[in-house]
């Protein structure tokens, strides 16, 4: 079987070598094979076409270099007492008491007890840095801003009524649903806002619409 197809292939030369065109179309097709492998591996090592990503480039574009720097820049209006009110522009992860200091510090009359220094900053924050109020200047504004009220003591006027806003914490006590807890809360509260409507009171945390309703005939402001 062997020896019968070695005979066969030596036939199939021997009529190529007398058929002179055979042979020319073999090679002629042979060379157009091998010309388009070449070209099949010619295109395959080719980077594929189209721009370049700047992820792939390892290039940064400007916008995204514009977005990083906005992300990290943010702006704060501080003003109250301190030596520069203004806005400002500074990093984020900054805290007040960094902002003070771009502002020229504070200022003698600045009340820091109501504020947190070591918080941070916000972008479009506005931040006020109260004035200290003392207890007779409180008192001073409640005695001229109602000629028909005589102050009997230092937070209760006259027909019984407690002033919010210069009570004491043993005045404030005398008020229905406030103890010793709610008291403190008042006092806080008021250190940095004024009740400038008894209503205000309500925003005190603890006194709702229940104890408001109280309260309200027994208290001004």
């Amino acid at each position: 079987m062997k020896d019968f197809a070695v005979d066969r292939v030596k036939d199939l030369f021997d009529d190529i070598r007398r058929d002179k065109k055979t042979l020319v179309k073999i090679l002629f097709i042979v060379l157009i094979l091998l010309i388009a492998a070449v070209l099949r591996i010619s295109e395959a090592g080719k980077p594929s076409e189209g721009i370049e990503t700047d992820e792939a480039t390892g290039v940064e574009t400007e916008s995204t270099a514009d977005a990083e720097l906005t992300s990290s820049e943010i702006y704060v209006d501080i003003g109250g007492q301190v030596s520069k009110p203004g806005v400002y522009q500074v990093s984020e992860g900054t805290r007040v008491y960094q902002l003070i200091e771009l502002a020229g510090g504070l200022t003698e009359n600045a009340d820091t007890d109501s504020i947190n220094q070591a918080s941070f900053v916000e972008d479009g924050e506005k931040i006020i840095i109260p004035k200290k109020v003392s207890d007779a200047s409180l008192s001073d504004e409640a005695v001229s801003s109602s000629s028909e009220e005589t102050v009997v003591s230092k937070g209760t006027v006259s027909g019984g009524l407690v002033n919010i806003n210069i009570a004491s914490k043993d005045e404030l006590k005398t008020l229905n649903g406030i103890g010793d807890v709610t008291a403190d809360k008042i006092i806080e509260y008021r250190k940095s806002n004024r009740f400038k409507k008894k209503e205000d009171i309500k925003s005190v945390k603890g006194i709702g619409d229940g104890i408001y309703e109280k309260i309200k005939d027994n208290i001004t402001c």
